[in-house]
């Protein structure tokens, strides 16, 4: 094909789905009102096609899931290639959403409700670790554990730090834990906390740990020790934690693995 038969395919049957309509809708209220502002109109354009991305990710992700579920016979190369495919679907879809947390920031949408953070822990595992030979432990002290917060942003905290685990363990270990606790927070205990009753939770892998020169700078944008990786996945962490009034810590020897330790308030019903 052509460079020109390319370039009108595209337009033809590529770029319409790349909802138009809601592209002009910005650019037409935007325009006037950013001029001058180019970092900001930088934002729109960039929100609008993350979130345009995230729903082709998403279509493409459905369609092998259900590939995968409607294949008559076992085949061992065919199973292989959809869970590479699937695989490099849910990493895209993460970065995406990392890029558009770093991208709004205190800014972005934030819908508060009651989220069982006990439930949402659990199925981001569940999510992240189908298919794995990693062995997983989880436990949690009550049934409910609540806090007030955004649940999208929660879901992505845990996908971003079991991913984190499951890649450490991908060099060297096999085992993830999740526990959930309550825990009595005083001002001389987390002078960065308010005084009161939170939820902690511990996710802790035996991988190869992190070495003690990075631990300063690893919630830092863009900072990563791996070959591979943007960086992002911690410093969005950082940056929900903190909107959610909580902390987030890291313990961590080189040959033994990690324990990231999340705290958040606890809300009573």
């Amino acid at each position: 094909m052509s460079n020109l038969n390319m370039e009108m395919s595209l337009q033809e049957n590529v770029l319409p789905g790349i909802s138009e309509h809601v592209l002009g809708d910005v650019i037409a209220e935007n325009s006037i009102a950013q001029v001058g502002r180019p970092v900001e109109m930088q934002k729109i354009y960039c929100g609008v096609m993350i979130h345009e991305l995230n729903n082709f990710l998403q279509v493409i992700q459905n369609g092998i899931d259900m590939a995968k579920t409607e294949l008559q016979e076992k085949n061992g190369e065919v199973d292989t290639l959809l869970d590479d495919c699937s695989r490099a679907s849910q990493n895209s879809i993460c970065l995406l959403r990392n890029y558009s947390m770093l991208i709004k920031g205190d800014a972005g949408y934030f819908e508060c409700k009651k989220v069982d953070v006990a439930d949402v822990a659990r199925k981001s595992a569940k999510l992240q670790l189908r298919d794995s030979k990693i062995n997983f432990l989880f436990r949690t002290d009550n049934d409910a554990q609540y806090v007030l917060g955004d649940e999208t942003q929660l879901c992505q905290l845990f996908h971003n730090l079991i991913k984190n685990a499951k890649e450490a363990i991908l060099e060297k270990g096999n085992a993830i834990r999740i526990g959930i606790s309550r825990e009595i927070i005083g001002q001389a205990v987390h002078k960065d906390l308010a005084p009161g009753e939170y939820i902690q939770i511990k996710i802790s892998d035996n991988g190869v740990g992190i070495d003690r020169n990075n631990i300063e700078n690893l919630f830092d944008p863009y900072f990563t020790s791996k070959k591979t990786g943007t960086g992002l996945g911690l410093s969005v962490c950082l940056g929900i934690v903190q909107r959610h009034k909580g902390s987030i810590r890291v313990d961590s020897e080189p040959g033994k693995g990690t324990v990231f330790t999340v705290l958040l308030p606890l809300i009573q019903f």
